[in-house]
């Protein structure tokens, strides 16, 4: 039986002579089989947030969410990599799917904090192939070097629309919106100031340089003195760093 109060199975054994029982207590061994599903029945009932959801575990199942949801949406994605076959990583869908990707690793796991416990960005990565592993770190890659150096994480909790918020000072010289899908699907920038404030929503990188860039440039010029403001972005050497570590 599940117990709500401790969130854990427990297996009891009970004496009774009809409804009267005249003995119950607490034992610890039972049908493997049948405590895991009902830790697994437990599960679907309370829901995923159980599981110790890492960033990294979380950026998976959202990228691999984007991918499935661009391929369902555009017939031309479709009639090119139609073929992915990437599993479904909709919580419904996991939740479904729990005895085969859950099942293998919960060995003689009896409650939620055993559950806790699991590498769930392993045990979701153990569900790809290593092609479909190479797919999704093509298609929507964790990270995205920018022309500073520094590799930024890209968001996709969005999966109509991921988002790189990176500070505006690195990415200068780089001229065009980055892309994901093989170049189908710009990022949606969030252009930071040294402060990590957005300064600028955009998907025209280029567009942002030659008009609204002169603006946002007096306005960070003024407060943030220390660093590197130059009047031709595109040109400009891209920095995490203020004008007097340059100069180191």
């Amino acid at each position: 039986t599940w117990n709500e109060t401790l969130q854990r199975v427990e297996v009891k054994r009970v004496t009774s002579l009809g409804k009267l029982i005249l003995e119950e207590e607490t034992v610890h061994d039972g049908n493997k089989e049948a405590l895991q599903q009902c830790l697994l029945a437990a599960i679907k009932k309370t829901g995923l947030d159980i599981f110790n959801w890492t960033p990294q575990a979380r950026s998976l199942v959202q990228r691999i969410n984007f991918i499935n949801e661009s391929i369902k949406n555009d017939a031309l994605l479709q009639k090119q990599l139609g073929d992915t076959d990437l599993p479904d990583f909709s919580e419904s869908a996991l939740l479904a799917s729990l005895s085969e990707w859950l099942l293998p690793y919960l060995d003689e796991a009896n409650s939620f904090k055993q559950c806790y416990k699991l590498d769930l960005y392993k045990l979701f990565l153990n569900m790809l192939s290593w092609p479909q592993q190479q797919l999704v770190e093509r298609l929507a890659p964790e990270k995205i070097s920018v022309p500073s150096g520094s590799a930024i994480t890209i968001d996709y909790s969005d999966p109509a629309s991921p988002v790189l918020a990176v500070r505006l000072q690195e990415v200068f010289g780089l001229h065009d919106t980055p892309t994901l899908f093989d170049g189908h699907r710009k990022l949606m920038l969030h252009l930071l100031s040294p402060a990590r404030r957005p300064m600028q929503v955009t998907q025209d990188l280029n567009s942002f340089w030659k008009t609204a860039y002169h603006e946002v440039k007096k306005e960070l010029r003024g407060k943030y003195k220390k660093h590197y403001w130059p009047d031709d972005p595109l040109t400009a050497q891209a920095t995490s760093k203020t004008k007097k570590q340059m100069n180191r």
